[in-house]
């Protein structure tokens, strides 16, 4: 009972920080204010968390973990390579559309700088998704002969990301699919399965 009391107290400042960090950074947030948030005492917190860079590397693990698992079980070998691109950068973006925890891992990651490691920063864990994805398309020669494949991941990757630039100005969340529309034939072959209609 004491140990699913103690993983819902780090949960709750999980989840707190997650929101602040989001909203105010990692300058901007204070351990009093995340502590309110997740109406847990200051002790409380300093027990699961010795410091805020402390929490703030859970925060990143935790939304590089998450993001991750979804991202694989979008992975489906059966599937043309460049449809579950176009999913995976679909998936991405709603996630950020969506999700404090992982709009904050992203902003952290930045904030903080290169000094948290690879492993806290998705950018690094997402990038090799999509380039595992791109080299399968590369494989099944769905992709273009001339189209590079790191500069097919860059852009998936930049596609992705380009949600914290519009989440703003466009409501609905449809436009990584409205834009992978017109991205799509510029990147496949022509005998590409991906060019075929979901579901034929």
């Amino acid at each position: 009972m004491r140990q699913v009391r103690a993983e819902g107290t780090r949960n709750a400042l999980l989840l707190a920080a997650a929101q602040a960090f989001d909203r105010e950074g990692y300058e901007g947030t204070t351990l009093a204010a995340i502590s309110d948030r997740a109406t847990v005492s200051k002790g409380a917190l300093s027990f699961h968390f010795r410091s805020k860079s402390a929490l703030a590397d859970a925060v990143q693990r935790l939304a590089c973990e998450r993001s991750g698992v979804e991202l694989q079980g979008l992975d489906d070998p059966g599937a043309p390579a460049l449809r579950v691109l176009g999913d995976m950068v679909a998936r991405l973006a709603h996630r950020l559309a969506t999700d404090p925890l992982t709009r904050a891992g992203l902003r952290l990651a930045r904030e903080r700088g290169p000094a948290t490691g690879p492993a806290l920063d998705c950018r690094f864990a997402w990038r090799a998704t999509l380039r595992r994805t791109v080299l399968r398309a590369h494989a099944e020669k769905s992709l273009r002969a001339d189209a590079p494949p790191e500069s097919v991941v860059d852009l998936a990757l930049a596609l992705a990301l380009h949600e914290e630039t519009v989440r703003a100005d466009r409501a609905g969340g449809a436009w990584p699919a409205d834009v992978w529309r017109l991205v799509l034939p510029a990147l496949a072959s022509p005998a590409s399965d991906a060019l075929a209609p979901a579901g034929s």
